[in-house]
């Protein structure tokens, strides 16, 4: 499977990590170079495997391989370039997967709206400390 990862925080370096450990063609861009520090030094000598971008501008997610993408995971932390960036994916590049990192649980319920696969951090986050916390 080809996958481009747009952000390479703790998330996105999880995600990419796991995926690239399955066997996955995985890409990932973030705006700040040494994010990518924090991935597998094999995987950041791979060339071509990081790309130094916001993940907005569209030639450079053609850069990235958006156009042979199964899937586009957007979980930088920014909510609204999450949501440009995988709305970019899904109506422009047909990306046939797209999932989108939202903070805003009010934002999950727009971003939803516009077809958008969102998971906010905030909204699982709090369901498992109330469930550490409640009987």
């Amino acid at each position: 499977m080809n996958v481009v990862v747009m952000g390479c925080g703790r998330i996105g370096t999880q995600i990419v990590t796991a995926l690239w450990k399955e066997g996955h063609s995985v890409r990932v861009l973030d705006s700040v170079g040494e994010s990518f520090l924090a991935l597998p030094k094999e995987l950041r000598e791979l060339e071509g495997a990081t790309l130094v971008s916001d993940g907005i501008l569209e030639e450079e997610l053609v850069e990235a391989g958006i156009q042979d993408a199964d899937v586009f995971v957007a979980v930088s932390n920014r909510d609204n370039r999450n949501a440009l960036a995988a709305q970019k994916a899904k109506h422009i590049f047909n990306v046939p997967k797209v999932v989108c990192r939202v903070g805003d649980p009010e934002r999950q319920e727009m971003y939803s709206k516009l077809g958008l696969a969102t998971v906010s951090s905030t909204k699982v986050t709090s369901a498992l400390i109330l469930e550490a916390v409640l009987p």
